[in-house]
């Protein structure tokens, strides 16, 4: 499942313009033999009723592992989509093609420019790359580093009325089994590329059969 051509399951996920949910378990194995993971996840569980938010520094009991590159590209595989995915957002372009410019110093450009460059970096990762190719190396030199959080959960069970909310910083999400019970939530409020394995819905009449 991928949010191109799965609809059964969208009524339990609520993501960001800037969020890739993908179910398959052979992307996730390659996501965990990409980023080396071979400890097993933790297991979360969020009880009816309750909410739980992750990636926000006071949440101690979920410690994601920070990753950094300077390569736009690399970053791009983490988080972004790739261009055969690009969306159909309307995304603002820049006001023209980058000229070469050495960028030494944020000081030293314009306001034009960085927004220019804020605007092709949005297309570079969550559209298709070729259209702002020449920002590429811009798009580095004004951000230095970039860093993701990587999570990764063996499996999440979600209750009735459970919500697991994603906030803060780009976030890389692998979760090798995922269980939503009626009508909990998955809701994503970050940049982030979240992998599941294996999800499953369980209805509300279910529970009432049981």
């Amino acid at each position: 499942m991928n949010e191109f051509d799965q609809k059964e399951f969208s009524d339990v996920f609520e993501v960001s313009q800037m969020a890739t949910l993908n179910q398959s378990p052979s992307a996730l194995d390659q996501r965990k033999s990409f980023f080396d993971i071979k400890e097993t996840g933790r297991d979360l569980l969020i009880s009816i009723g309750e909410t739980v938010v992750i990636g926000l520094e006071d949440n101690l009991d979920v410690k994601p592992k920070i990753l950094s590159t300077k390569s736009l590209d690399e970053y791009k595989l983490w988080i972004g989509r790739t261009n055969d995915r690009a969306d159909n957002h309307p995304w603002e372009t820049p006001s023209k093609p980058w000229g070469g410019k050495e960028i030494t110093s944020k000081t030293n450009l314009t306001q034009t420019e960085i927004s220019d460059i804020e605007k092709a970096g949005w297309i570079y990762l969550f559209n298709d790359s070729k259209k702002v190719a020449d920002y590429e190396k811009a798009i580095e030199q004004y951000q230095g580093t970039f860093e993701a959080a990587l999570y990764h959960f063996r499996r999440i069970v979600i209750q009735p009325g459970g919500r697991l909310i994603l906030k803060g910083n780009p976030a890389l999400v692998l979760i090798d089994e995922m269980e939503i019970q009626g009508n909990g939530q998955f809701e994503t409020y970050a940049i982030s590329h979240t992998t599941i394995g294996s999800l499953r819905k369980i209805e509300q009449q279910e529970f009432i059969n049981n």
